[in-house]
């Protein structure tokens, strides 16, 4: 008998945690497809090209065939963070039981905080190779990845903050997958 009741408990959390990952996949999926992203695209190559205009680099947006520049480089959909706000976006909107207020707050500092990272990343990149610190395939990639994983652990951080349920759901998550199955 209470072999079954924790058997039911089980199902019961695996449905929630199907639930919300469907929730999340959805969202996130649904923004990140989006097929233009130019308006995004564009603001981030001026944001960015004006940062570096404030740190003494020359900057200058142009555009060409639909696509926009800062300098040579070109500023495409995977420069905005757009990824990391869709996840975060599903995330939050999945969330069981938690208020609205709380939910358009968070995603209010983790999207505004995303973006600034970005730019940020690109105004670092970009220095790293005009002064010769790094070449591009060091400074690009490597850099950051390394500067987006911290970037997303912060905002695990500061999401938890506002919504300790997203802390919560990771962990019950963990703990029903990897908790043995006891029967007493």
């Amino acid at each position: 008998m209470i072999g079954m009741g924790i058997g039911a408990m089980r199902q019961g959390k695996f449905f929630e945690v199907f639930r919300f990952l469907g929730i999340t996949s959805i969202i996130a999926l649904a923004l990140y497809y989006i097929p233009n992203y130019f308006f995004l695209e564009n603001i981030t190559a001026q944001h960015s090209a004006m940062i570096m205009e404030m740190v003494g680099m020359k900057a200058t947006v142009w555009y060409q065939d639909g696509n926009v520049f800062v300098n040579q480089f070109d500023v495409q959909r995977m420069c905005t963070g757009i990824q990391v706000i869709a996840v975060f976006l599903g995330i939050i909107v999945a969330l069981p039981r938690t208020a609205i207020k709380k939910k358009v707050l968070a995603f209010g500092v983790i999207a505004i905080s995303v973006y600034l990272a970005n730019i940020g990343r690109i105004v670092l990149e970009i220095w790293l190779l005009y002064n010769g610190v790094l070449p591009w395939s060091l400074a690009h990639y490597p850099t950051g990845l390394i500067l987006g994983v911290f970037a997303v652990a912060f905002l695990v951080v500061v999401a938890d903050h506002f919504m300790p349920a997203i802390g919560d759901i990771a962990l019950s998550t963990f703990e029903s997958v990897h908790k043995p199955n006891s029967s007493s």
